[in-house]
């Protein structure tokens, strides 16, 4: 006959442990303080994967153009600043320095012969004006003491005209007389002969009509005389104006000397000038000639930076262009290297200019990089692609648009060159530490 089960309950359950009552609760309480800690990381912090290295990557060219002759760098061949990279042929460029150096000894031999030139042109015309003057000053003085001469000689040969004319008019009253006395010597003569007179008074009329006569003789003779003295003084006088009119051509002659030697005077000044313009070639030849050696310092080709040497084109005998682009430097120094960042509008308002931010590189797994806010861009991406929404041509669909961040390493060095453009980051930002001090705001 079975049991009866009342009768025979079996052995009591366990009862069970207190912890596991809290367990659920626990793990209640854990999710939902691992879910309030993400979301308030999630609400302190700013983070992407849109992020990104940046360099300085410089174009290097050359300045002259010509056959490469030697070749001192490879692609990504680590160089220093003032390294060499290539060598251009020098020697078409030597020529172009002896060149410019031959012409420069030429146009200093030039210059210094002018400065000469103007010393011996200044003190010849110099003499020369001064000769002139003295010439001019003597003749001067001959010209008046001619002009005097023929004064002197005219009043002479005006007096001695108006002597000999003092004289001819004399000579009708002395001939009156002597006809006069004739006249009474005839008559008493005639009277003495047939006894009307005496002797006596025919003697004495024949006296006075010799007397007379020798009257008329004397002053026919003087006449004569004067003629001749007239004609001297005329003569004398003629001659000192011609004289004096030869004296004052010379004078003529002088004056025009003296103008010309002092419009000689401004040759010395043509001289300075001529001199100048030499100096000034010599200025151009030291110009050409610092140029030309300049372009011949220019056939070797140095690296302005240190980097990574990228992007080569050149070839050994390759003909290179002048300030055409033939290989690229990307400097590794943390001064040319820095990250952007592009962030949501949404994440803007808690990025200001300074904060910390630590960025991770996807080539450098093993470390974290500690960086700044440098700066904002001035626009979204957007704004500055190549065809700019306009939001008011259609139909609208909102879009959140991302503005890039400049982030600067803290870091002195880059760490064995492994930061290098074009590498892709993450990027997290907390915004609850203070910013660093900076005079740039957000």
């Amino acid at each position: 006959m079975p049991a009866n089960p009342k009768e025979n309950p079996g052995p009591a359950p366990k009862p069970k442990p207190i912890a596991w009552w809290f367990l659920p609760w626990f793990l209640l309480f854990l999710v939902a303080g691992g879910l309030l800690g993400w979301w308030w990381v999630r609400l302190s912090s700013v983070s992407t994967e849109n992020a990104y290295v940046i360099g300085n990557v410089t174009p290097i060219s050359s300045e002259v153009s010509g056959p490469v002759v030697a070749m001192y760098v490879d692609d990504n061949m680590e160089v220093k600043p003032g390294d060499p990279l290539i060598q251009i042929d020098p020697i078409p460029f030597q020529l172009e320095v002896e060149q410019a150096l031959s012409d420069y000894k030429q146009a200093k031999a030039e210059a210094e012969a002018a400065r000469l030139n103007i010393r011996l042109t200044r003190e010849d015309r110099l003499a020369l004006l001064e000769g002139a003057k003295a010439r001019e000053k003597d003749q001067e003085h001959g010209v008046d003491a001619a002009e005097f001469e023929v004064k002197t000689r005219d009043q002479i040969h005006q007096k001695e005209k108006d002597t000999l004319a003092s004289a001819k008019a004399q000579l009708p009253g002395l001939e009156a007389l002597r006809v006069n006395a004739w006249e009474y010597l005839d008559r008493f003569t005639r009277l003495a002969n047939s006894g009307d007179i005496p002797v006596q008074e025919m003697d004495n009329k024949n006296a006075i009509y010799r007397e007379a006569s020798a009257k008329v003789e004397a002053l026919a003779r003087q006449i004569a005389s004067l003629e001749k003295q007239v004609l001297a003084s005329g003569f004398q006088f003629q001659q000192s104006r011609e004289i004096a009119l030869q004296a004052r051509r010379k004078l003529d002659d002088t004056k025009a000397e003296v103008a010309k030697a002092q419009a000689a005077q401004i040759q010395p000044d043509i001289a300075v000038a001529v001199s100048k313009s030499l100096d000034s070639k010599v200025e151009q030849g030291i110009a050409k000639l610092a140029l030309a050696r300049l372009k011949l310092s220019n056939t070797l080709v140095r690296a302005p930076q240190g980097g990574i040497i990228s992007k080569r084109t050149v070839q050994l005998g390759l003909t290179v262009t002048a300030r055409q682009t033939f290989l690229s430097i990307t400097p590794l120094d943390l001064g040319n290297v820095w990250v952007v960042a592009n962030l949501r509008e949404d994440q803007l308002a808690q990025t200001r200019v300074g904060q910390t931010v630590h960025v991770s590189i996807d080539a450098i797994p093993d470390r974290t990089f500690p960086c700044w806010v440098e700066s904002l861009s001035g626009g979204t991406g957007s704004a500055f692609s190549l065809f700019p929404p306009d939001n008011a041509t259609g139909n609208f669909t909102r879009i959140v648009q991302r503005l890039p961040i400049r982030l600067r390493f803290l870091e002195k060095e880059n760490p064995e060159g492994r930061i290098r453009p074009g590498m892709s980051c993450k990027v997290h930002l907390d915004s609850q530490a203070s910013p660093l001090p900076t005079q740039k705001n957000w």
